[in-house]
């Protein structure tokens, strides 16, 4: 049964569903602002603080040292869920203690509406990827480094990057939720403008974890890995779901595999 709301946002014009997807999107800043602003900062910061360390500590070389790993060729597919498992059970252990109180503000249950927003988000974002990719590579003739992990990627796989990518999630919105925290203590906030530079300073923040990833390619880890995660948080704000942007950012790497995978099948024919 359609309910009037809906029959409303049927029959309503581009111009009007416009205004309302901006409306809602004000509305959501607020409420996440205010949001943040119930939780401690002392949680925030420790959240923040263990990941990033641990983020530093998995993008190492020394990982491999520590467990041992410098001189497995071929490891098994227990050893490779074991290190990615490593660095999300840990983060997301943290934070259901930390944020046990608070998760029904970070996590939901999908609906169909979201699963369809996520889908485009992740097809979007990865789209301005290949688009700043592009820019770089024939405005600028900027080389891009290629992720060894991607290239190499096999179905099995599959199982790491669905683990990995927990963790890149709540790395970067610790961030986002913990810079965010800091604005709450203004006199006077400025809610668009304290979401904007948190924006800011979250992607620059993710994109330089990556730079071992990429070889220390700075440009590359700013603008084609930390650039597109604005659509994930412009996604945060509209559904209020980490679940949905977790699945986004899956289905933007799930694409970039698919991409190179296609390459590679067209180069040996």
């Amino acid at each position: 049964m359609i309910t009037s709301t809906e029959k409303q946002k049927i029959q309503e014009t581009d111009a009007q569903r416009i205004r309302r997807n901006k409306r809602e999107i004000l509305d959501s800043i607020y409420v996440t602002f205010l949001s943040v602003k119930l939780v401690p900062l002392h949680k925030l910061i420790i959240q923040f603080v263990f990941s990033l360390l641990l983020t530093l500590l998995y993008t190492s070389p020394k990982l491999a040292e520590l467990l041992n790993l410098e001189n497995v060729t071929e490891p098994s597919l227990s050893l490779k869920l074991l290190i990615p498992s490593l660095y999300t059970v840990p983060q997301i252990a943290l934070f259901c203690f930390l944020f046990k109180k608070n998760l029904l503000m970070f996590f939901r249950t999908f609906d169909k509406k979201q699963i369809k927003l996520l889908v485009w988000a992740g097809i979007f974002s990865f789209g301005v990827a290949m688009g700043i990719n592009a820019l770089l590579q024939y405005g600028f003739s900027y080389t891009a480094a290629d992720n060894e992990n991607t290239v190499s990627f096999v179905p099995s796989d599959s199982f790491i990057l669905i683990i990995q990518l927990l963790g890149e999630e709540v790395l970067f919105f610790s961030t986002f939720f913990f810079i965010l925290k800091l604005f709450t203590y203004t006199e006077k906030p400025q809610y668009g403008i304290s979401i904007c530079i948190t924006s800011v300073l979250s992607c620059v923040l993710f994109g330089l974890a990556h730079l071992s990833t990429y070889d220390y390619r700075i440009i590359q880890c700013l603008f084609i890995i930390g650039f597109p995660c604005f659509i994930k948080i412009l996604l945060l704000l509209k559904t209020r779901n980490l679940w949905c942007t977790y699945t986004a950012h899956l289905v933007h790497d799930l694409l970039a595999v698919l991409i190179v995978a296609l390459g590679t099948l067209v180069n040996q024919q």
